[in-house]
């Protein structure tokens, strides 16, 4: 493992300040946007002697970039006017792009909005009903905060509270996604359509220093306990100003370069040893950041949808986590929830050791693979998370990729006719899954790509974990391409055509969200996942038909789906002996008289039935290719099976497995790893049709 790290008690005094500092000042960081008004101290009000021409009074804080990012902003609120709205600006990039979180009461009712303008006119994207109306002269307190890794009220990013200031009395609690997005990053400010309001104790919480045009600034995964990929040359990136020095120091050795026009730099730094307690430190003429406790080890990358982002205090992971000491270096750089039109340079995240008490909050999948190899390989393993529940795979994909085949081009000229709508003020009265394709949100084509994977494309990894599928359930017909296209441009825009790619088949659900009443769409969509193996070097697939929990989407059973995510890549990646490396995977099949021979890889010592009964789950057709039940014994060389039926008499084709929830499926390989569901026919599908 190498040498634990110490660090001395006395340090500079900045490193001892609490990151609340950064947030603090008010008397001169306010700017006026619209209507006129007036700052005192850490009070703040629109001027009620202005002869009102705007629409609304806006301001803005002057310490905030569009790169500032914040876990916490707060601020106090009283209303001289029972009818009012007010609130506070978010996202702000000019008069033509923001959001507000806007409170609007009435006397009898108070609503919280959350609006995004744009375009010339507000879009409502959430909105939630206090528990009473607001009422003069008293004292409330609105506050934006990132909810804690382990928090069992809500599952979402953010929460919005408001509360009586004096009483502590909660008049709204609730979390929200970041849709938009709106929080965590960019500039903020107050607005109010009236005079009668004032907000005092304005506060805005972060980690780090807010950056200032032209500072010197790192690319997001260079933060304090980050892990670097051993073994591989690393990327070292940012900003600053244009056409200036900028030298890095790791360890010992020192680099040089120098940014462009543009002010972009980027170095590569020739391939390290695994060890712990480097120090990176880049320094220009004017400004240094030093990046403290690095490790070089491993580094995956894991995304998805809600399956991957389930945290592992909801899952059977939770069991294990007390386990986790000193000795288990791991690292969790977490993504922040970030749909953005472009790609950006810095959506946020932050680094964060896997203590015992906040492995609980990250992804149970991702953790318990994390282990698994810590375990077998003795160095520091970092994982990127950066998944969001109910998310299809387009959003994961570049705008370039969705251009690139005449299957998904369509979605990309959709997403044009909605853009030229939304310009127009037009209304796009359409249902799902055609409403996913309206530009500005989390659901976008590319959006995702652009917000949460691209900002960390230059970094060196070793590997990419990937848990989604159901969301595109509706559309499992294209998922084949789809699949495709998201490993190849993963590879592509990493530069590195050989990066080992690893995902998890669907797990056996039998409720009825998420396409699950199309026939055939998530078998469909498991074949999607089984066929893209046959078609690229270095994948390797988690079969996990056998964890289902009835009509539960969300499985708790995680602990095995990581396992055998390790499993893939100890084989796979790691070179290790003695280790069967996944569940009986469908090879081929031939014909012998009235049965069907299939044969399997991966096998163990042979191919087994997981519950000792009767061999089931197998269905077997004739020419007319209407499927029946069938027969299935093992075979005495214990790599294939005999299929048949009495009453199909010239067989053509077998599946197994082949429900949205194959319950009754029971093949399985000498380490009891269920074995992968296939078809041994193409013919046209429901869902193909649908």
């Amino acid at each position: 493992m190498g040498r634990k790290c110490i660090w001395l008690v006395v340090v500079p005094l900045i490193i001892a300040i609490p990151s609340t500092l950064f947030a603090t000042g008010y008397e001169t960081k306010w700017k006026e946007i619209s209507g006129k008004w007036i700052f005192d101290g850490k009070e703040v009000c629109p001027d009620e002697d202005y002869k009102q021409e705007d629409d609304q009074f806006l301001c803005t804080r002057k310490d905030l970039t569009p790169g500032s990012h914040w876990e916490a902003l707060s601020v106090d609120f009283q209303l001289k006017d029972i009818n009012n709205k007010f609130g506070v600006l978010l996202n702000y990039n000019d008069e033509s792009d923001y959001q507000l979180l806007r409170i609007s009461n009435s006397g009898v009712k108070t609503v919280v909005q959350m609006l995004r303008w744009k375009y010339g006119y507000f879009r409502l994207w959430h909105e939630a009903l206090l528990d009473t109306a607001l009422f003069v002269n008293t004292t409330y307190c609105l506050e934006i905060e990132k909810a804690p890794l382990v928090d069992r009220e809500d599952w979402r990013e953010w929460k919005i509270i408001i509360k009586e200031k004096d009483s502590g009395k909660v008049l709204l609690k609730q979390g929200v996604d970041n849709e938009q997005p709106a929080f965590g990053q960019g500039v903020v400010g107050l607005f109010s359509e009236k005079t009668e309001v004032l907000f005092s104790g304005f506060r805005i919480d972060s980690k780090y220093p807010f950056p200032e045009d032209g500072a010197l600034t790192l690319a997001p995964v260079f933060k304090d306990h980050m892990v670097l990929q051993q073994g591989k040359e690393i990327n070292v990136w940012g900003k600053y100003k244009a056409n200036q020095n900028v030298k890095i120091r790791i360890g010992e050795e020192t680099y040089k370069v120098i940014s462009d026009e543009f002010g972009n730099w980027s170095l590569v730094i020739p391939p390290l040893n695994a060890q712990t307690c480097l120090e990176i430190k880049i320094t220009t003429q004017d400004a240094n950041i030093l990046i403290k406790d690095v490790a070089v080890g491993e580094v995956w990358f894991a995304s998805g949808q809600s399956n991957m982002e389930m945290r592992a205090w909801q899952t059977d992971v939770a069991e294990s986590v007390s386990e986790l000491d000193e000795s288990s270096d791991l690292r969790f750089f977490l993504q922040p929830n970030w749909p953005a039109p472009y790609p950006q340079f810095n959506s946020g995240g932050e680094w964060l050791i896997a203590d015992s008490a906040n492995a609980l909050g990250f992804s149970a999948v991702a953790l318990r693979f994390a282990v698994q190899l810590q375990r077998k390989l003795k160095v520091t393993v970092g994982i990127i998370s950066s998944s969001w529940g109910g998310t299809a795979i387009e959003s994961w994909l570049s705008d370039s990729a969705l251009t690139s085949d005449s299957q998904t081009v369509d979605i990309a000229k959709q997403m044009d006719q909605f853009q030229q709508a939304l310009e127009k003020g037009e209304p796009i009265n359409v249902g799902f899954p055609d409403n996913w394709n309206v530009p500005g949100q989390r659901h976008t084509p590319g959006y995702l790509y652009n917000g949460m994977v691209y900002p960390h494309s230059k970094f060196s990894i070793r590997g990419f974990i990937w848990y989604q599928g159901e969301s595109n359930a509706n559309k499992a017909y294209q998922y084949e391409t789809l699949f495709k296209m998201l490993i190849s441009s993963w590879r592509e825009v990493w530069q590195d055509p050989k990066l080992h790619f690893l995902c998890v088949q669907l797990a056996g659900y039998g409720g009825n969200q998420s396409g699950a009443n199309i026939k055939n769409a998530w078998p469909q969509i498991r074949e999607a996942q089984r066929v893209v193996l046959n078609e690229f070097r270095n994948t390797g697939m988690a079969t996990a038909i056998d964890l289902e929990q009835g009509d539960n989407i969300h499985p708790k059973y995680k602990k095995e789906i990581g396992d055998r995510l390790a499993r893939l890549a100890l084989v796979d990646v790691y070179k290790f002996e003695g280790i069967v490396r996944s569940s009986p995977l469908f090879v081929d099949f031939v014909l012998d008289a009235d049965a069907a021979i299939v044969n399997f890889s991966n096998v163990g010592e042979g191919l087994e039935i997981t519950d000792g009964k009767s061999l089931r789950g197998f269905v077997i057709a004739g020419k007319n290719k209407k499927f029946v039940e069938a027969t299935a014994i093992i075979r005495p060389d214990g790599k294939s099976i005999k299929v048949y039926n009495k009453n199909v008499k010239e067989p053509v084709a077998v599946r197994y497995a082949w429900k949205n929830n194959p319950i009754d499926a029971n093949l399985g390989n000498s380490d009891g790893l269920p074995a992968v569901p296939f078809r041994t026919d193409n013919w046209i599908l429901f869902a193909d049709e649908d």
